[in-house]
């Protein structure tokens, strides 16, 4: 009795054996190759009806044929569903067509808007700028010599050049005349550029 529950085991462990190494690893395969060409866009079910049709003893579903006159009214209808989608698609685009023109229209009014308000604003700021330099001109003017050449000196020297180069000739030379020569000489070279 021992003999046949090895033989029996020895069969049941080959089985088992055949069950783990082929058959799961082969189903595996077949399972992930489907999902891997369904993702790749091939139909896979209607590929193996299509090859299982060939097969003699599996007989497929039968067309039906439609007779000519019916193939022409169905031909007709779609005909005129597709009429009627062109006609509806026209229109969407005729009405996006205008949108597009509106909105551009704004945008370009919108542009030319903003373009004059920066104008605006830039001549604003550049009377602000001058008026400011004018008075900083007047305030040194009206200082003593040395006060006003003890702030120039501390300027750099293109801020003290333009207030200089507003300046009447009389204060100009005072102030220049209190600075360090070699600084009222570097100042005289850029104020005859």
């Amino acid at each position: 009795m021992s003999k046949k529950n090895k033989q029996k085991e020895k069969s049941q462990s080959k089985f088992m054996a055949f069950f783990m190494v082929v058959l799961i690893p082969a189903v595996f395969a077949i399972i992930l190759a489907v999902v891997l060409l369904y993702y790749l866009g091939i139909n896979v079910g209607d590929t193996v009806k299509q090859a299982a049709s060939f097969l003699p003893f599996i007989e497929g579903e039968e067309e039906q044929e439609l007779s000519d006159e019916e193939l022409v009214a169905q031909l007709e209808h779609e005909n005129q569903s597709f009429s009627q989608q062109i006609q509806q698609l026209e229109s969407e685009l005729e009405a996006r067509n205008e949108e597009i023109a509106e909105l551009e229209e704004q945008l370009s009014e919108e542009e030319s808007d903003s373009a004059s308000t920066e104008e605006i604003e830039g001549a604003a700021d550049l009377e602000e700028v001058t008026t400011d330099v004018n008075d900083i001109v007047k305030t040194l003017e009206n200082m003593t010599g040395s006060k006003a050449a003890d702030i120039v000196s501390e300027l750099p020297e293109d801020e003290a050049v333009t207030y200089l180069r507003l300046m009447n000739v009389n204060n100009r030379s005072d102030i220049l005349g209190r600075l360090d020569p070699e600084l009222a000489a570097q100042i005289l070279g850029q104020l005859s550029n």
